[in-house]
């Protein structure tokens, strides 16, 4: 897990990284030679094409921007008290008495979230929408006489809150009698996609008179009782969702968005967006016994998931960036309301805000109202408290007079340098002999925030880098010694009682290693 830094490293001894050609013992005697052995491979070499030449879709690209977004985990299950139903449910039981989701989308808007994904169906098959496809339904509760539709009333609330929506849509229904014929259930599953991603659900941004869903999430969880040649033709879902919604990226089971592995919002020291095909759905088929071995899944929990050396193993390789899924919930950690109103203090969601959002992986917070439908005071504190805490790291953006690279040549000279100020998707690319970068600033500041960003357009390449800063003596102190970088990296630096992060004029990001010369697609610096 990423975590808050509070490194105390002078130059005079910084121990010497040997990972090929980036390699010195301060920040100012480093050898470039991206350009002739980019880390132990020669420039034409075909496994670095391979892994720089996998990108992401756009899609994908407009769902990185998204960042921080929630759950909505509501339903019969909220009624009954249990977090997996059994589909037997009698329909009666789901009533709220002042269900608002005007209040569930000014709480999350208020929070700095961009979007909401609501449990349209979870596994009890009980359905949130006038939905023609079963009885199991809202439309045979007692809720507004039978005429309710949560996911209509959520449409109208995210137009108006200009939140992103998005529909959780489970796979498994223990209500569908289908459930176990592929054919049979086939035809009903997608069915139930028509209705919501037809257009009448979801805000309408652009005007057109459709509605947009931003995401289909599909949980992995599946009956067990069911026959061995049942499956699910994720092919023909995912086929339909593009055809429907040509922007929807298609989460957890699905090849867009993958899950992290956990359910408690973890990353990994090193997460990278390039992962084996055998991680995402419809993949390619091996064409031999031999090759089964480099299409295989690479345990989603594992520790290293996307390295060189991993993937040097698997033939296959896709862009498949991650979500981190969590509840606030504590310490019971349920995903449906469970009567209580402990949650998770502000503090804990930005410590998991700057180790997900910004450890290349996207936070996906569960919210759970209650069988009022409103969410509780206490998760409502808890948002605010986080929110607070986050905009106090960006209060106060450094004033950056310029930014030096490589041989020292500034921002007017370098063309394209200027991007990596700006907050667009175009950046710079170093040239081959470049990987300092020298942040001069207007005046003296205590450094409390930096994030950098790539281009992922040209794929994740940075795998280790380093943060200095000059101090009011003219030595270097070390801030930060990182991995990755991919959508992007949040570094918040804090005092202790063994260090005081310096007051500085001059910040000095290195990178140490790179899988080809890095494309960086912004910098931004706060002062405390």
């Amino acid at each position: 897990m990423k975590k808050f830094i509070t490194l105390c490293v002078a130059a005079a001894v910084l121990v010497a990284v040997v990972c090929g050609v980036l390699a010195g013992c301060d920040p100012n005697g480093f050898a470039s030679g991206f350009g002739t052995d980019n880390n132990g491979y020669a420039k034409n070499d075909e496994e670095v094409q391979r892994l720089i030449s996998v990108v992401p879709n756009e899609r994908q690209l407009e769902f990185l921007e998204m960042e921080y977004y929630n759950f909505i985990h509501f339903g019969m299950n909220t009624f009954t008290g249990v977090q997996w139903g059994t589909g037997e449910e009698d329909p009666a039981t789901f009533n709220p008495t002042a269900l608002d989701t005007d209040q569930w989308c000014e709480i999350i808007k208020n929070s700095g979230s961009t979007g909401v994904i609501i449990t349209a169906k979870h596994h009890d098959g009980f359905c949130l929408w006038q939905t023609s496809t079963t009885e199991h339904s809202v439309k045979n509760s007692p809720w507004m006489n039978g005429q309710g539709d949560v996911v209509k009333m959520l449409s109208e609330s995210c137009e108006k809150y200009g939140l992103k929506m998005g529909i959780y849509l489970s796979p498994w229904d223990m209500n569908a009698e289908s459930y176990g014929d592929t054919e049979a259930y086939n035809k009903f599953y997608m069915d139930q996609l028509r209705e919501l991603l037809g257009g009448e659900y979801g805000p309408d941004f652009d005007g057109d008179g459709k509605g947009e869903i931003f995401c289909v999430w599909m949980d992995g969880a599946r009956g067990e009782e069911v026959p061995s040649d049942f499956e699910y033709k994720m092919d023909e879902w995912e086929d339909l969702i593009w055809t429907l919604q040509p922007d929807c990226v298609s989460t957890n089971l699905g090849s867009d968005v993958r899950w992290i592995g956990n359910e408690a919002g973890n990353t990994r020291e090193s997460e990278w967006s390039v992962v084996s095909q055998g991680n995402a759905s419809n993949q390619e088929q091996q064409s031999s016994e031999e090759d089964a071995d480099r299409l295989q899944e690479v345990d989603p929990s594992a520790e290293d998931i996307g390295s060189r050396e991993l993937l040097a193993k698997y033939r296959d390789l896709v862009f498949y960036p991650a979500e981190a899924d969590m509840v606030i919930n504590n310490p019971n950690g349920t995903w449906f309301w469970n009567g209580s109103d402990l949650v998770k203090p502000g503090s804990t969601l930005l410590e998991r805000y700057v180790s997900t959002v910004g450890g290349n992986a996207s936070l996906l917070l569960n919210l759970a109202p209650n069988d009022q439908g409103l969410i509780p005071e206490a998760t409502k504190n808890s948002l605010e408290d986080f929110k607070a805490l986050l905009d106090a790291t960006t209060a106060n953006p450094a004033e950056i007079s310029s930014i030096k690279i490589g041989d020292n040549k500034s921002t007017e000279e370098k063309e394209g340098l200027e991007n990596l100020l700006n907050t667009g998707r175009d950046g710079y690319t170093f040239g081959e002999d470049e990987y300092i970068i020298d942040i001069e600033l207007a005046s003296p500041i205590v450094p409390v925030r930096l994030d950098i960003r790539e281009d992922l357009r040209s794929s994740q390449r940075v795998e280790k880098f380093e943060v200095w800063c000059k101090d009011s003596g003219g030595d270097w102190v070390q801030l930060a010694d990182e991995t990755v970088i991919g959508n992007r990296n949040i570094m918040l630096f804090e005092s202790s009682k063994e260090f005081t992060v310096p007051e500085t004029s001059l910040i000095r990001i290195v990178i140490k290693q790179s899988r080809w010369v890095p494309v960086l697609r912004s910098i931004q610096l706060y002062a405390a």
